[in-house]
């Protein structure tokens, strides 16, 4: 075995031995790593020209790190060695690998995505609002589409449509049907998700690979929709970011791509791809050499399993009008002894066409007051009041007659993945979070809503002056102008976390402008129904998480979390951790393996956790 430490080779303590472990990342989020390892110092003079000049005050004071490679026959691994322990005499380290070493840097654990310069839309065209609706034209970087204020009621980057119109000889009068209403005195832009990472990337200074990203088109027109009104003049994208770490924005990111990002802080390069495919490209191991066997029943109390895969996974919860809507699984529980079901949509819609449009009348037993179930696109549905027309004044006593718009609203749309129904179950929360797209007027359609926090001024600093002309006055007038530098050191060193949303609200817009004369929407929502409930509209994207007839074709196995059983077995190699494993008939996901090295290489013993995948 050899094992090399910044280039130069190292030598083992005489009959020492370490253990290597492999781990499945699904289950612990790391890759490989070594338990201890001693290096003699004195008279060794191989291992004093790499640590002799490192002291004990050295690592008392931080981390010091060693780039580390480990040959042996069929096992090679490269990544880092940390020293854990140093005397005169030796140096205890251990090896990180993959996950394991980035996991361990704490690069990005002090930078906070709101705080970076992460652009405006500074040279995107906005000349027409189709020209700023669209992704291409502005280099997929963003859009300014329409949106709600939820606090002022006032909508952002409005514009109003003009029918077509047409010359004597039947060209257009204008290319352009919409123009910028005379309210609306400049943009707010919404970016997208994959050009803010990238602009992440390369503000703390690494290259980025995202073209398997790229390659999906439901991923790639991912927009972020946190913004501020234009009149704020706030026009970085930063400042509408939650105060994230970069770290955690990675970290929160993977669980909401359902992919991951190999951070190589020794090369400074970020790469993504989507776990599902890393994993179907992973061929599968037979083990045909076991040499002992135990499989124990787990219980809750006693060694909990760890993957992923097994916890239940939903949205954070948000406070918004619309997430009663997203996010009901307590209501589908309580109602689907009542539902009415379907085995398709289009006899959903047959069947109850005619609520679009409601006259006030009351009927027992109607399916108004049910909920409502696709069988074919697995969703449920109930029936919502939007609006009133008074249709007669009645005298006396006798309420008034009205005609009520009524919109078929789909339920429980972002409710979780629950694959655990025990009230104590684990739970992972998603931070990235279907947008708030309400109906609003007839004349303007369904429009993104956005409900922001206040900023604690009293923590921050004014950057620039307000664009109201009164409150512009009132600043000059009664405000003594202090340079950035001392706004800063007057309003102290924050203590609180300050910022608009706490989360990022996420949707999904290709440009494609369908609009009929209404304002247009990014989409959070697989299915839209036409307003006299004709017909609907499949969106080729979803942001679903439980959804039977998609997660059922994902290659992420499930398991018996109930069951874990450790193979011993004998092997020249440590084989993939991630792979599915073919064990006396039956197939095994595995937790971790361990081998054990010595001054002459590894044993070809390996100890391995395994769980047995739950067959279809």
């Amino acid at each position: 075995m050899e094992i090399r430490i910044n280039g130069k080779p190292a030598m083992l303590k005489k009959g020492t031995s370490f253990e290597y472990v492999a781990e499945n990342r699904l289950f612990s989020g790391s890759d490989g790593y070594t338990l201890s390892i001693t290096f003699p110092l004195r008279q060794c003079s191989q291992n004093l020209d790499i640590f002799g000049h490192i002291n004990r005050a050295d690592v008392i004071a931080g981390k010091v790190i060693f780039d580390c490679e480990i040959r042996d026959r069929n096992f090679y691994k490269f990544g880092s060695i940390v020293i854990t322990e140093i005397t005169d005499a030796e140096v205890k380290t251990q090896f990180l690998e993959g996950r394991s070493e980035q996991n361990f840097d704490v690069t990005f654990d002090d930078i906070y995505i709101d705080e970076l310069d992460l652009g405006n839309a500074s040279g995107c065209n906005d000349s027409t609002p189709e020209k700023a609706w669209n992704p291409h034209l502005n280099n997929m970087k963003c859009v300014a589409l329409p949106w709600v204020n939820d606090y002022s009621g006032n909508i952002q980057n409005l514009a109003d449509f003009h029918p077509e119109e047409r010359n004597a000889d039947s060209t257009l009068k204008s290319q352009s049907y919409y123009s910028w209403n005379a309210d609306c005195k400049g943009r707010s832009w919404q970016p997208y998700l994959i050009y803010i990472t990238r602009q992440i990337c390369q503000q703390v200074g690494y290259a980025a690979d995202f073209s398997k990203w790229e390659e999906k088109e439901e991923y790639k027109y991912l927009l972020i929709c946190n913004t501020l009104p234009y009149a704020w003049d706030t026009a970085g994208f930063a400042r509408a970011l939650p105060h994230w770490t970069v770290a955690e924005f990675f970290e929160k990111l993977e669980l909401f791509l359902n992919g991951e990002f190999t951070i190589n802080h020794r090369a400074h390069t970020i790469d993504f791809a989507f776990t599902e495919a890393t994993l179907a490209a992973t061929a599968p191991v037979l083990l045909d050499s076991i040499v002992d066997e135990h499989t124990v029943e787990v219980t809750v109390e006693e060694d909990r399993c760890e993957y992923a895969e097994a916890k239940n996974l939903v949205y954070k919860e948000c406070d918004h009008e619309m997430w009663k809507f997203y996010s009901c699984d307590w209501f589908i529980k309580a109602w689907s002894k009542t539902c009415v079901r379907y085995p398709t949509m289009r006899e959903l819609l047959a069947a109850n066409k005619s609520f679009a449009t409601w006259n006030g009348s009351t009927s027992r037993d109607s399916r108004r007051d049910k909920l409502l179930y696709a069988e074919d696109i697995d969703t449920y549905f109930v029936v919502r009041s939007l609006s009133k027309t008074l249709v007669e004044v009645r005298p006396g006593w006798m309420p008034n007659r009205y005609t009520y718009k009524m919109e078929l609203r789909p339920v429980n749309m972002f409710g979780g993945r629950i694959v655990n129904e025990d009230e104590d179950a684990d739970e992972t929360e998603i931070e990235f979070v279907p947008a708030w797209v309400d109906e609003t007027e007839d004349k303007y359609g369904r429009v993104l809503f956005l409900s922001f926090s206040g900023y604690d001024e009293n923590e921050s600093v004014n950057t620039s002056w307000s664009r109201d002309p009164d409150q512009h006055k009132q600043e000059i007038d009664n405000t003594l102008f202090q340079p950035f530098t001392m706004q800063s050191l007057s309003a102290g060193e924050r203590t609180k976390k300050a910022e608009y949303y706490s989360v990022i609200y996420v949707a999904w817009w290709d440009g494609a402008q369908s609009t009929e004369g209404k304002l247009p929407h990014p989409y959070v929502e697989d299915i839209e129904i036409l307003p006299d409930w004709s017909n609907f509209i499949n969106i080729h994207f979803s942001l679903r998480l439980n959804n039977r007839y998609l997660n059922s074709k994902r290659t992420v196995h499930n398991i018996n979390t109930r069951q874990k059983t450790t193979f011993k077995f004998l092997s020249d190699s440590i084989p993939n951790p991630r792979a599915v494993f073919l064990i006396r008939g039956k197939r095994y996901l595995c937790e971790k393996m361990t081998a054990t090295f010595t001054e002459n290489g590894m044993s070809q013993l390996i100890k391995g956790i395994f769980w047995p995948i739950v067959e279809d």
